[in-house]
């Protein structure tokens, strides 16, 4: 264990821990593999570098599958004996789970090596046949070899669970970093000439600002060097000292929030002005739209509280209950209809209403907790709500910052008739 951990030092950052629990279940070739293990954690925490890093330290004999590039059980069991049997003569071709497990005895005879098999993104191989999942957590059982299973996955355990034949596998979580964490993997992949105490007084700037909205390793350490040449730009051309820290400072400020707007596109904002096709094609409504991965319910809120803001209040009961009205209309002429328009901009609303109309376009029944109330604060830091004056606790009044042709697409994705439901298009 110590010479791996030796062998690591500076590669593997901020992973000792979970380094130490799976080195002791499949770290000793002397002692049995356990049946499955199943690694689980958020994107970008590490899990596949630590399982492949130490798989190839170890040198067992091992097949990585990444589910996401086969279609069908016959492809993965080909692939999987493909990679064990590389060292051997032997050729296998299988159409079934006992064809596989014949097949990986005639290995394990040649080869006495324990076996690993890993599946990356195993959450895909629910899609793929439902007997696969429960096959290989009991695979050792079922084919009588030294055969260790790890199943690696963005999701919790719990969305695997089929009613017979699956095995509990021993869970191992991949935790997201902490902000000293991200400030250590990002300073080692430093690639500037600076040193590293600099360095690291601009990645503390750097993650007050971008650490509250992406926790993606990947994308912090993308904008980190992107935004590292705007930071140092005063003392290469206007002759600024390194410990002037708030002059540099102010000189990044703005362009740290500017850059938040387009974090996960892989530019920077004068990258995305400056390319006009590319902007052109991102700043569209329809993909400037369809790149908001809202969740299904957040999508009727928002279109609840565009209906809120661009709807008077007292149409609500005609539009949403379906209820006639019991008096007749009276005939106005229209210089004194006062009714709102999608032209003259949205006005706030209490988000009481917002609810209402959210239960009365919604087919199902839906119990208004916290996790659904969670998507408001969320979709206000999105952008596409905003509060208006204080925020009440009691009664908070919000608008709705998104364009008709916008919520159009969005009423799209989740076949919703947002048209019948606004006003001044009725009338």
């Amino acid at each position: 264990m110590e010479k791996y951990l030796q062998s690591i030092e500076g590669k593997i950052l901020c992973r000792e821990s979970v380094i130490n629990q799976l080195y002791s279940l499949i770290g000793y070739s002397d002692e049995p593999m356990p049946y499955s293990i199943f690694v689980y954690g958020h994107v970008a925490t590490g899990k596949s570098l630590v399982v492949e890093n130490m798989l190839s330290y170890l040198k067992y004999n091992t097949a990585i599958i990444n589910c996401i590039e086969h279609v069908n059980s016959k492809h993965i069991f080909n692939y999987i004996l493909s990679d064990l049997a590389s060292n051997t003569k032997l050729e296998h071709r299988c159409d079934n789970i006992i064809d596989f497990i014949i097949s990986l005895k005639e290995v394990s005879l040649k080869d006495s090596r324990p076996i690993v098999i890993v599946f990356d993104k195993c959450e895909k191989l629910r899609d793929n046949n439902a007997n696969l999942l429960p096959t290989f957590s009991r695979l050792k059982e079922l084919s009588d070899v030294n055969v260790c299973v790890i199943f690696i996955s963005g999701i919790v355990w719990e969305k695997f669970r089929v009613k017979v034949g699956m095995y509990e596998p021993i869970k191992v979580h991949f935790p997201q970093y902490v902000r000293n964490e991200f400030a250590e993997i990002l300073l080692s992949c430093k690639s500037c000439n600076y040193e590293d105490t600099f360095y690291k007084n601009y990645l503390n700037l750097f993650l007050s600002v971008f650490f509250r909205f992406c926790r993606d390793l990947n994308e912090l350490n993308y904008m980190a060097k992107l935004n590292f040449s705007k930071y140092v730009q005063p003392i290469e051309t206007d002759g600024i000292k390194e410990v002037d820290t708030a002059i540099l400072w102010r000189n990044i400020s703005a362009v740290f929030k500017a850059n938040l707007e387009v974090i996960y596109l892989r530019v920077s904002c004068e990258d995305f002005a400056r390319n006009n096709q590319f902007s052109n094609e991102i700043e569209s409504t329809t993909k400037l739209a369809l790149s908001f991965e809202l969740p299904y319910y957040a999508k009727y809120i928002l279109i609840a509280s565009y209906l809120a803001s661009y709807n008077p209040a007292k149409e609500d009961k005609h539009l949403f209950a379906k209820q006639k009205m019991k008096k007749k209309r009276k005939t106005i002429s229209k210089k004194n209809v006062t009714k709102l328009s999608i032209q003259n901009g949205p006005s706030n609303f209490p988000v009481s209403r917002m609810l209402a109309i959210f239960c009365a376009i919604l087919d199902e029944k839906v119990d208004i907790n916290a996790s659904l109330l969670a998507q408001i604060p969320s979709m206000c830091q999105l952008g596409l709500l905003t509060t208006v004056g204080n925020y009440n606790l009691d009664e908070p009044k919000l608008k709705c910052c998104v364009s008709y042709d916008f919520i159009l697409v969005i009423a799209k994705t989740v076949g919703f008739g947002i048209q019948n439901y606004i006003y001044n298009i009725m009338h």
